[in-house]
């Protein structure tokens, strides 16, 4: 009776009457089912019979006896094996009420909606079958990022790609492993990818984690597939990193769109001095080179570059590492380019004094005396140097240039230098001829002079001095008054002089 039933449900095509006999309350649902599973739908080849009876069930929210019914249909009956639609509705069913059952579908179906039906497993969290459906259609860049995004297994992954072998799942599992800071497996599959695209995050993980060798490789084939400036300045840095500077030198002599100046920087500041020499002296970058081969040693070719730079800065730089390094002949060739500008002078001066270099210092003055651009602050700090460390030095300086030197500074110096016969010559070339009678009556053991100081005495400004100087005579050279007094008698109020030596 059932099976009569059956048949007569699914050729009738009535929802009405498909909705009274699937009622939960119906008692004699199950068997009806059944049959109208094996037989009814067995024996019709009618699509229409079969898409009423589908939607009928799935009215009655049945989905597990939707599944025996789609089984029967896809499965076992040939004529609506390669249904679509019908495929796609019992793996949609089955994810919904028996997971269990969507793998095998997944694999025995052919004619489904893959990409949707994929989506919605993923929907799911139905990750494994997702992956099986895009494997099974070989849409493989979507499979392997199954695999990484939701199994979240690399290992999986990365078997997949090789199975596959294709640019682009290469490159997901690069960018997926770069992102893990597997950098040596990333390059490895981005150079697999022939994949530069993500060059600004390699360069960024590989760099902290410090694998230039492998930066290196990537940026190799980089640069090949794109002249970026960022990839080819990044390359001759990891070139200088790996300390391969044959490679270095032969990049950038080569065209090359790489920022010499800035890569030369980092390897200055990084300490890697060889690399910075190949590039500073790549872009004729003097002034770096020159400091750059100071802190190779090389004192001399620091200087040679110096002087192509000509900068007053890296003259300084230069100078005060040679004198560091007591390279005193390289520090005066240097030294004179600065002293010959008189703001830089005292930094220099103090430079070798706090490092107690004085017999170093007063030669390179010496040596600088000679140039066109001698000022007179040379002169006078020469003078001032002479007086403390060389006095005997100090007389041929003044009589050769007294009128070359800083009066007050020089005067000072031989005065705190106990320099008295020094200071009369000062005094007298200056015609302070008052202060100079002053000096040597107070010093005469060093400062008196007899016809020096009848010529001065006879120049004074302040006739009080005449009777000082009698005084002096009186007591330091009685026998020689007369002679102070024939200089003198000209000048000198007779009556007062008489009274002078009556009180005397």
């Amino acid at each position: 009776m059932f099976k009569s039933e059956a048949r007569y449900l699914v050729r009738r095509k009535d929802p009405a009457l498909w909705e009274h006999v699937l009622r939960e309350d119906n008692q004699y649902r199950r068997p009806l089912i059944d049959q109208v599973i094996q037989t009814a739908l067995a024996e019709t080849q009618d699509p229409e019979e079969i898409s009423v009876t589908v939607k009928a069930f799935m009215t009655a929210d049945l989905p597990n006896n939707l599944i025996e019914l789609l089984e029967k249909i896809v499965i076992d009956n040939s004529v609506f094996s390669e249904h679509r639609n019908l495929q796609n509705l019992l793996i949609l069913t089955a994810i919904k009420a028996d997971r269990t059952r969507v793998m095998d579908y997944i694999n025995r179906l052919e004619n489904y909606d893959a990409p949707d039906i994929a989506n919605i497993a993923i929907s799911n969290q139905l990750y494994e079958e997702a992956f099986s459906i895009y494997k099974k259609f070989e849409v493989n860049t979507s499979a392997i990022q199954v695999l990484i995004d939701h199994i979240k297994n690399l290992d999986r992954a990365y078997e997949f790609a090789e199975r596959c072998n294709e640019p682009g799942v290469w490159s997901l599992l690069a960018n997926a492993q770069i992102r893990q800071g597997l950098v040596k497996e990333a390059v490895d599959s981005f150079i697999k990818a022939d994949d530069p695209t993500s060059y600004l995050e390699v360069v960024n993980v590989a760099t902290q984690n410090q694998s230039w060798e492998d930066l290196v490789r990537y940026l190799q084939m980089a640069r090949k597939k794109a002249r970026e400036t960022f990839v080819e300045t990044e390359l001759a840095f990891a070139y200088a990193k790996t300390n391969r500077l044959a490679d270095l030198e032969e990049f950038i002599s080569s065209p090359n769109h790489a920022q010499i100046q800035a890569v030369g920087d980092r390897c200055f500041e990084q300490e890697m001095y060889d690399a910075a020499k190949i590039l500073f002296n790549n872009i004729s970058n003097y002034a770096k080179l020159a400091v750059t081969l100071c802190h190779l040693g090389d004192y001399q070719g620091a200087v040679d570059s110096a002087r192509k730079a000509n900068s007053t800065k890296t003259w300084k730089e230069i100078c005060f590492a040679c004198i560091d390094k007591q390279e005193f002949r390289l520090a005066q060739i240097c030294g004179i380019q600065i002293v010959v500008q008189a703001e830089e002078l005292e930094e220099l001066i103090n430079y070798y004094q706090n490092r107690g270099y004085f017999e170093e210092l007063i030669q390179l003055l010496e040596a600088a005396l000679g140039h066109e651009r001698a000022h007179i602050g040379m002169f006078t700090e020469l003078a001032i140097l002479y007086s403390k460390y060389k006095p005997q030095k100090m007389r041929e300086h003044l009589e050769l240039f007294w009128s070359r030197v800083r009066k007050p500074k020089v005067l000072r110096a031989c005065e705190q230098a106990h320099l008295w016969s020094e200071l009369v010559f000062l005094y007298d070339k200056y015609e302070e001829f008052d202060n100079a009678i002053l000096t040597m009556i107070a010093h005469p053991t060093e400062a008196w002079r007899e016809n020096h100081f009848k010529d001065i005495i006879s120049k004074v400004a302040n006739v009080e001095l005449y009777y000082k100087a009698i005084d002096f005579y009186l007591e330091f050279k009685p026998m020689l008054l007369n002679d102070l007094l024939l200089v003198l008698s000209a000048r000198l109020d007779h009556t007062r002089a008489v009274n002078y030596f009556i009180k005397g």
